[in-house]
């Protein structure tokens, strides 16, 4: 808990400076347009980015159905909704799923079954993730939507393919069980060689009864190509409903030129760079990122304007629904 206070100060403070910053030269001007920005664009934005987590809720619902027939989707998508919170304080959004798990848990479903679900749901999403990356750059090699000598767009392919090597090590920890088997036997002769561990034998053979949990209810990850099909095409939905919402924004604020592609492309890129920072929420390389790629299509007062709106909505906004949501959290697990 004390971490998570400290990734919040940092967190608020770190977008204070931000705001701050972006803010010191057309102060009157970015709080003119925030006043007199259109709700009804707003509010579809943020419709948007409560579907964007409906479909989440959906692809991971598949795997938590199958491992228990009763879980309700209701449970899903506060679950969903609550590790939002936990990602948007923790760096590189990692606090998320170790809540998922510890969750899950409580709710009567074995760690290395959730471990599992929430592994080929993330599987999922990083090909969708990857798919739609894939496009962005084929798309803006034709169109020059970001121009080419921007420095950001080849962070962006660092980007790329560090998010292609994550789906690749899941895969690994998929597939070489043996492998993976001998490495921890490996680790765990060094471990239970300190004098001071007791019950080494037991403690090894649990050990290997966990990975072999693992691995026996992640069966269905290698035969059962309808469900990852099924959770991939939800996660594609997702990530594009979540790249469309800076256009709504910009519609907000009377800047008409955005079209669907051009801000799934702007939006993707940006993602990407976001994955670069270790501040909780990618704060900093999210703000930047978007404003340098959207930077194209209006003034600096008026960019600024957007993003600040869209870093509320897809951000500050589904943190706060986030934390609501573990109200309904706590009492699920009272």
């Amino acid at each position: 808990m004390k971490k998570f206070k400290t990734n919040i100060i940092i967190l608020i403070c770190v977008s204070l400076l931000i705001m701050f910053l972006i803010m010191k030269d057309d102060f009157n001007e970015i709080m003119d347009n925030l006043i007199n920005a259109n709700i009804f664009y707003l509010l579809l934005a943020l419709i948007l980015m409560v579907l964007s987590v409906l479909f989440q809720s959906f692809s991971m619902h598949l795997y938590l159905k199958d491992i228990n027939k009763a879980y309700k989707f209701r449970d899903t998508f506060i679950l969903m909704f609550s590790a939002l919170f936990f990602n948007a304080i923790t760096p590189f959004s990692s606090g998320g799923q170790p809540f998922q798990v510890y969750l899950l848990n409580k709710q009567g479903i074995k760690i290395s079954e959730s471990t599992n679900a929430l592994l080929q749901n993330f599987f999922s999403y990083q090909l969708a993730l990857i798919t739609l990356g894939t496009i962005a750059i084929i798309i803006n090699n034709f169109l020059e939507i970001i121009p080419n000598t921007s420095l950001l767009r080849h962070i962006v392919i660092i980007g790329f393919i560090v998010n292609v090597l994550v789906l690749a090590i899941i895969i690994y920890l998929a597939k070489a069980k043996n492998i993976n088997t001998k490495m921890f036997n490996k680790i765990f002769d060094f471990i239970f060689s300190l004098k001071f561990i007791k019950n080494r034998e037991q403690l090894k053979e649990k050990a290997n009864k966990k990975i072999d949990e693992f691995y026996e209810s992640s069966n269905y990850f290698k035969s059962d190509k309808y469900i990852l099909l099924k959770s991939y095409s939800l996660n594609l939905i997702s990530l594009v409903i979540l790249y469309i919402i800076p256009m709504f924004i910009f519609y907000s604020i009377k800047i008409y030129d955005v079209s669907i592609i051009e801000s799934i492309v702007c939006a993707s890129y940006t993602y990407f760079v976001g994955s670069f920072v270790p501040i909780p929420g990618g704060t900093g390389g999210l703000e930047y990122g978007f404003i340098e790629f959207f930077r194209v299509f209006s003034s600096s007062a008026l960019i600024s304007t957007s993003m600040i709106l869209w870093r509320f909505i897809t951000y500050y906004l589904s943190m706060i629904l986030g934390a609501i949501s573990l109200i309904f959290v706590k009492k699920k697990v009272d």
